[in-house]
């Protein structure tokens, strides 16, 4: 108990609000400090659900009590997002620099040794990606490869024991941890088939070995405890990819944004999976990714009734049902629905005024500042390659202050820049933008041509000039 009200005095120090700081056992609290804040708020979720927005006081800091604390996954977000645990009783501050969001992100206080722990093995999961890319692991043979990725299980298995002869944990995390440590081992065998680069990708499916695949014997496809954690996400769909392939890869070649493709996906996911959490969590991803990438509007009927009839979940039907209605406001042909933009003179635009020529427009916020700075310098080449186009940068989900000084710190090509000020919602019921990967292709009076592309697809410049030769 000492140690507990130790940690809230901590906050209440933090806090400047020592009167009216709470103790420990009368609740589970999350509070912290967010240094360079984007926006006066921070957002808590849990499965994908809103829970609420916590302010931040003068020193960009807070403290939130949660009521009827569910053990398990949370994901906190201001602008850029992470996972963390908590527990009935925890006492947990995090402290994070919205410059380097998951490398400067730490705890301290009751749960902080878990929420450390998940953080570590997040940032060596990356640190292991780019060693796998330098190394060009996916293009070992497969016993080679094996040994490859059994060596990164190895090094986090024994972490994670270090971590449990230390710390006393609950077992609900053991599972969480050990889980983390498995399905990134799990994730990677299953998407090697499809990553390496052979001459003929069927041909190598085919002749790797049965025993290759005994990993499968160890997993779990219906565990909800884990869809929070990334490294389940990741071999679910890794996993059903694969198997969606295999059943037309003697016909047609690989294509995860297909009519074909995600029909056999659909199917699968509904044959293979019992639990209803991870089965509507599954489809509602599928659907939700493909209706967002996709031109094919009878494809896309068809999809959308067959995921009607097989979701449990009614509140993802509703989420993909608004998507459905909103995809039909930006078939091709169709002026691209009006919004007002501002621009770094703190002018007020709109697509109608500014678009004079063939244009594509992308999205970018500081969630992802990788995306949006590679995005501007795509957008910079595509500009040369073709100079009858212009583009569009349009940020969302940003105040004007943390905008401009993205843009200024990154160099952005400022008179291409655009900021939605308005409510995050009405793109997506206006424009379908599910995603920031989302790019518009439009002709100088602002009819689409094309609503369903990204500007990192392989087609792309294909598709510019498919725009201008029509």
């Amino acid at each position: 108990m000492s140690e507990k009200l130790l940690f809230f005095i901590l906050i209440a120090f933090l806090t400047s609000c020592a009167d009216d700081t709470p103790k420990a056992e009368s609740g589970t609290y999350l509070g912290g400090e967010v240094i360079n804040p984007v926006s006066n708020y921070v957002i808590l979720e849990k499965n994908d659900v809103f829970l609420d927005s916590i302010s931040l006081d003068q020193n960009n800091k807070f403290l939130y009590k949660l009521s009827d604390t569910q053990k398990g996954i949370y994901t906190f977000r201001h602008n850029e997002e992470q996972i963390v645990y908590l527990e009935p009783g925890d006492s947990l501050l995090l402290r994070v620099n919205t410059f380097e969001f998951d490398e400067t992100l730490t705890y301290s206080g009751f749960g902080a040794p878990e929420n450390n722990l998940l953080i570590e093995f997040f940032l060596k999961n990356e640190e292991e990606n780019d060693l796998m890319i330098q190394r060009e692991i996916y293009q070992q043979d497969p016993a080679t490869f094996s040994r490859s990725v059994l060596a990164f299980r190895k090094e986090r298995q024994d972490r994670l024991d270090e971590f449990l002869k230390k710390h006393e944990v609950s077992i609900y995390f053991e599972r969480l941890g050990q889980a983390i440590v498995d399905y990134d081992y799990f994730a990677r065998l299953e998407v090697y088939p499809m990553s390496h680069f052979g001459v003929d990708r069927v041909e190598f499916i085919k002749s790797l070995p049965n025993s290759f695949y005994d990993y499968r014997k160890e997993v779990d496809f219906n565990a909800p405890e884990f869809l929070e954690l990334y490294p389940y996400q990741r071999f679910l769909f890794n996993y059903f990819n694969q198997a969606a392939f295999k059943e037309y890869f003697t016909d047609e070649a690989y294509d995860p944004l297909s009519f074909t493709h995600n029909l056999h996906k659909l199917r699968l996911i509904q044959t293979e999976i019992k639990n209803d959490s991870v089965k509507s969590f599954l489809l509602t991803r599928t659907i939700k990714d493909y209706l967002a990438n996709s031109n094919d509007k009878k494809g896309g009927e068809t999809l959308y009734e067959m995921y009607m009839n097989q979701v449990p979940s009614e509140r993802d039907k509703k989420e993909i049902r608004d998507l459905y209605t909103a995809n039909k406001k930006i078939e091709t042909g169709k002026r691209i629905p009006d919004e007002q933009l501002l621009t770094l003179e703190k002018d007020t635009v709109t697509f109608e005024t500014t678009i004079k020529k063939p244009a594509f427009i992308f999205f970018w916020s500081n969630e992802n500042k990788n995306h949006a700075k590679r995005a501007q310098r795509l957008a910079d080449s595509y500009i040369e390659k073709f100079p009858e186009f212009t583009f569009m940068a349009i940020n969302v989900r940003d105040n004007y202050s943390s905008w401009k000084k993205s843009i200024d710190r990154y160099g952005f090509e400022p008179e291409q820049q655009y900021l939605f000020t308005g409510d995050y919602n009405r793109l997506v019921k206006d424009l379908a933008l599910s995603s920031t990967l989302k790019t518009f292709i439009v002709d100088e009076e602002g009819f689409i041509i094309n609503a369903h592309t990204n500007l990192f697809s392989t087609t792309f410049e294909n598709e510019l000039l498919s725009a201008l030769n029509n």
